[in-house]
């Protein structure tokens, strides 16, 4: 995997920071994988990420969802959720295939849950909380490509 952007840490006060730099790195058509333990960030990234990116809607989590669907200045953001569905069948049965391989960048939470179906140029953005190396309240960030 080849880093395109690594920062040690960051607090929620920075996360305009943070989303600037991301989005410099994002394609406009594609998929990004986002990995994160549960409550991590990885909605509240989405949503500053969208808008950055000019999506003017109200930001939520898809988690019942599953697909939220935003338009803003040419840009077509598809923020997916699969927290709750357990197999390939499940996410096949409600059409998250045919959104990814459709139109606009894919922001994808949960992905593990496909893992083996993910195919292509996706790229990997992993954060995880930093206590775990004894920086209390902030967070790291990773975005990789195959």
């Amino acid at each position: 995997m080849e880093t395109l952007l690594q920062i040690s840490e960051f607090r929620e006060d920075e996360l305009g920071d943070v989303v600037a730099k991301i989005s410099n790195l994002l394609p406009s058509r594609g998929i990004v994988a986002i990995h994160g333990e549960m409550g991590v960030g990885k909605t509240t990234l989405v949503r500053r990420l969208c808008s950055h990116l000019g999506i003017e809607d109200e930001v939520s989590s898809p988690t019942f969802g599953i697909v939220n669907v935003y338009k803003g200045k040419g840009q077509q953001i598809n923020h997916i959720d699969l927290y709750r569905l357990k197999s390939p069948e499940e996410v096949e049965a409600a059409g998250v295939f045919e959104v990814l391989h459709g139109e606009g960048l894919s922001l994808v939470e949960w992905p593990e849950r496909i893992a083996d179906e993910l195919e292509g140029d996706v790229l990997v953005l992993k954060i995880e909380l930093c206590e775990k190396f004894k920086h209390e309240g902030g967070r790291r960030m990773i975005l990789q490509r195959p």
